[in-house]
């Protein structure tokens, strides 16, 4: 959080979003909270194959296609 109350979030996904991807997510978090003051930031990270996470403040949404393989594996085991 900076000096003026703007909240950073960074989304991380494995490709680039597109601006109806990105006005989608941020339709969403508006529920959580007043888009106008978030600073989006964008990351590329391959591995997480697909989806998206979300680093909010302290909050983590992990969406990546990634993390349900994890899981997946986890519960075989």
């Amino acid at each position: 959080m900076d000096n003026n109350n703007q909240k950073i979030v960074k989304f991380i996904t494995p490709f680039p979003m597109t601006e109806k991807q990105k006005m989608r997510v941020k339709s969403k978090l508006s529920r959580i909270g007043n888009i106008d003051q978030m600073i989006f930031q964008e990351e590329i990270d391959p591995s997480l194959i697909g989806g998206i996470v979300i680093i909010f403040g302290e909050m983590l949404i992990d969406c990546s296609l990634r993390t349900q393989l994890d899981k997946m594996k986890e519960g075989m085991i």
